[in-house]
């Protein structure tokens, strides 16, 4: 899903084809609790949806973001 990739490429300011599929908060640079935090901001804004604590801290990984998303009822 590029849109997801762009997204959190946006959020830690690096280029959206450093992003993989399986990427996680290990594999990227400057992916960190503060950012995870902002991306979950940006997705509340981007879809007017509130994330409550137990998913904002699930926001650790590409594939998680997706799952995120999908339990929302949302696709990127």
């Amino acid at each position: 899903m590029p849109q997801v990739r762009a997204l959190i490429a946006s959020v830690l300011r690096i280029d959206p084809a450093q992003v993989r599929d399986e990427d996680t908060s290990e594999t990227l640079q400057n992916w960190d609790s503060l950012s995870s935090a902002m991306l979950a901001s940006e997705i509340e804004i981007v879809h007017d949806i509130t994330l409550d604590d137990s998913e904002i801290e699930q926001i650790t990984s590409v594939r998680a973001v997706r799952e995120l998303l999908a339990r929302h009822g949302l696709s990127m």
